[in-house]
């Protein structure tokens, strides 16, 4: 059964569109795309960014389960269910996890603690969260988090900028990347489209400037 379309939004031909784009960004960690262009279109949900909402109409459909963490997550759940086939699920059991607002720091830990991490047999079992941050650049930026990023898909390393980012995420997606090859896989987004991931493959350093 065919996803139902949001608007003018082409649940074909633009969620191929940031599919492509969301594997060369976790390709390439550290590569900033936009997908401004694919989401213009969509209705926008009271507490969930159109970017989210793009993100997420890619990425789940009924062969995996989700988890909204936002304002109005009942509203915002219900919707993603209707328009992709997808179950919502609690966060432990989740596959994919939308988050649109900033937790506070001492929830964070608990939030990342929680998350699937794969286990031996099956590493890509993990998580992937898709967060939604203020703003992303590769140009420094006072008041936000630097991000330096090694491994694979990085030539030597990758200098980001984002402001709306706690380090505090960053500590606890380090600490489940430890245990490699188990993990959590990161994308992040702002409300204008711009998109980076942070597979679980990626060694990262934060300084908060």
């Amino acid at each position: 059964m065919q996803k139902a379309n949001d608007a003018s939004f082409d649940m074909v031909h633009d969620t191929q569109s940031i599919f492509r784009k969301l594997l060369d960004c976790m390709a390439r960690p550290g590569k900033i795309d936009r997908i401004s262009e694919e989401i213009a279109s969509i209705l926008e949900l009271e507490g969930f960014y159109k970017s989210l909402q793009g993100i997420a109409y890619t990425l789940i459909d009924r062969e995996v389960n989700f988890h909204i963490l936002a304002d109005h997550s009942e509203t915002i759940t219900k919707t993603m269910e209707w328009k992709t086939y997808s179950k919502n699920s609690s966060i432990d059991a989740a596959d994919y996890v939308f988050i649109n607002h900033p937790k506070k720091v001492e929830n964070i830990s608990e939030c990342m603690q929680e998350l699937k991490k794969g286990t031996l047999s099956d590493p890509h079992d993990g998580a992937t969260v898709v967060l939604c941050v203020k703003e992303i650049t590769a140009n420094k930026e006072p008041s936000s988090l630097k991000l330096t990023m090694r491994g694979p898909g990085i030539e030597t390393s990758s200098v980001v900028y984002i402001k709306g980012l706690c380090s505090k995420w960053i500590e606890e997606r380090n600490r489940a990347a430890s245990e490699f090859p188990l993990g959590i896989d990161l994308i992040l987004t702002t409300n204008s489209g711009d998109i980076m991931a942070l597979p679980r493959t990626t060694l990262l350093e934060s300084e908060e400037l």
